[in-house]
């Protein structure tokens, strides 16, 4: 976990802001990963490898077997492996090797599960609106924000599109997500290896994968809220560490991120939801790539190669811009002839998206910047109340579920944010949150209804006709703080593309007209 000034979240991007302002061996033959050896030793360090051509060569066990290294998974989808020695010479002489094209440090560490325990009361069931929606829909005014009642009246989605998250894990006991996760499609990738055991990638410690699944697709039961589109098929791929004894915990490294990709493209997945960021391994609150450090650089060119090969099967990336109110057009460590990045949201092909609140201006928290922000989408924002709602100050962040022990759901009692609906005898939990992690599983549930109407896109296709489609938000004054951090932001553009809104708020029902 980390701090900001007025937030924290599980990595710049895995970008859910708790409001204080306002692995396994390889699964089974379905698969394309392939587990080779046990986990991670205390003496050895991950490297993620990529070859020349652009596949896995017949020899490449041989060839990183020279260089004193072992093969662990292979990303035969992505056209990569993972690999491990104890050398501390074995990325220069495996980059020094004939046919082998990018190395780079990973430092994966493998994570066991232990759950906190909930000590918070739950707050009373909330009444049950007269028609229209389940129970907690009045409160889901982001909903209403991008006519995603008025889509689903033309199209919930179909079943046959496959729209994943790649997260925390997800709890689908949860009413609003049981029975629509697809359990064949979904796995762990912690610690760079598929591992398809439900015990693993089903078991939420923070909360954060079962909100945005929901955020994505809740089911229209009469139940606590609707999602985008709950027609079409969830699936989640883990990649958080979520051992409390590691002090990686909240990170989400390249190896898993490279895993949960290659597990995706072999599973068919339509649509990816990234509200995360990738962590290298110096520090738990350094999320940044630069082109001037060899093993960032490497990172940086094989996750590209993952999204492009997703794009390349018409497999979207969808991901989260972050949350410390920075322009990401120009970040700490740039210079001339020095590129630096925040992955995925600024590799070439993933859709990234920025957060707004009930009055369509950036939020307090959001990032922004040209190359970075396509679309924005609700992400809620703590300094606004949604008017429509009195009962709580925290009633404009974005309501989505959580599991009751969850430290999402536990930590939403410091600022009034729990709700349960106890119209059925389990009294499932919610809880009001803000982030980009909130924008973007909205992007993500329009896009599954988009595919759902008119058929798999490529990632190009489909922002332009989630671009087209959109509400252009004109630049508010500048300088733009309203928390203040003391650091003002400039929006630069036109209304129909611009560094804070992209092209505009994604709008659910334009979009599948």
């Amino acid at each position: 976990m980390r701090k900001s000034s007025s937030c924290w979240s599980l990595s710049l991007a895995l970008s859910v802001v708790v409001s204080g302002a306002g692995c396994g061996t390889g699964g089974g033959s379905d698969t394309d990963v392939t587990a080779v050896e046990g986990h991670l030793t205390a003496t050895q360090s991950s490297f993620l490898v990529s070859f020349t051509g652009g596949g896995i060569p017949a020899n490449a066990s041989s060839l990183v077997a020279a260089a004193g290294g072992t093969i662990v998974a292979r990303y035969n989808a992505v056209g990569a492996v993972l690999a491990r020695s104890s050398s501390a010479s074995f990325a220069t002489k495996l980059r020094g090797t004939a046919g082998v094209e990018d190395v780079g440090d990973v430092a994966s560490v493998h994570s066991s599960i232990r759950m906190p325990k909930n000590s918070g009361a739950h707050p009373p069931h909330k009444p049950r609106p007269p028609g229209g929606g389940d129970p907690l829909s009045p409160r889901q005014w982001d909903m209403d924000q991008i006519h995603a009642p008025q889509a689903r009246a033309i199209t919930s989605g179909k079943s046959s599109v496959i729209a994943g998250v790649i997260d925390s894990g997800v709890d689908i006991t949860h009413p609003d997500l049981a029975g629509r996760v697809d359990v064949g499609a979904s796995a762990s990738c912690l610690g760079g290896v598929a591992d398809p055991s439900p015990a693993l990638w089903t078991n939420d410690v923070f909360g954060h994968g079962t909100y945005t699944s929901g955020l994505v697709g809740a089911a229209k039961n009469n139940v606590g809220i609707v999602g985008v589109a709950p027609g079409v098929k969830l699936a989640m791929v883990k990649v958080v560490i979520d051992d409390f004894a590691d002090p990686n915990i909240g990170l989400i490294f390249p190896d898993a991120f490279v895993c949960a990709i290659d597990w995706a493209i072999a599973h068919n997945w339509d649509l990816a939801n990234a509200s995360l960021s990738i962590d290298p391994f110096t520090a738990p609150i350094d999320d940044i790539f630069c082109s001037n450090q060899p093993d960032r650089a490497a990172i940086v060119k094989i996750v590209r190669r993952a999204i492009n090969e997703a794009a390349r099967k018409k497999l979207t990336v969808v991901a989260a811009t972050g949350n410390f109110f920075t322009d990401m057009a120009n970040l700490p460590g740039e210079s001339p002839g020095v590129d630096c990045k925040v992955i995925p949201v600024q590799i070439p092909r993933v859709i990234g998206v920025s957060a707004i609140g009930v009055t369509q201006k950036l939020s307090w928290y959001s990032n922004y910047g040209f190359g970075a922000v396509d679309v924005t989408a609700p992400g809620g924002d703590s300094l606004i109340p949604y008017p429509n709602i009195t009962d709580t100050t925290a009633s404009g962040q974005v309501v989505g579920p959580l599991p009751a022990n969850s430290l999402f759901y536990l930590g939403a009692a410091d600022y009034d944010g729990q709700l349960q609906d106890c119209s059925i005898p389990s009294c499932p939990t919610y809880g009001y949150v803000q982030g980009t992690s909130a924008a973007a599983p909205h992007v993500t549930g329009v896009a599954a209804l988009a595919i759902s109407k008119f058929g798999k896109m490529t990632p190009e296709q489909l922002l332009v006709r989630l671009s087209l489609a959109a509400n252009p938000l004109a630049c508010p004054p500048s300088p733009y703080d309203p928390l203040p951090t003391g650091q003002p932001a400039t929006c630069k553009g036109p209304a129909f593309y611009n560094n804070f809104y992209g092209a505009g708020e994604v709008d659910a029902l334009a979009t599948i007209r």
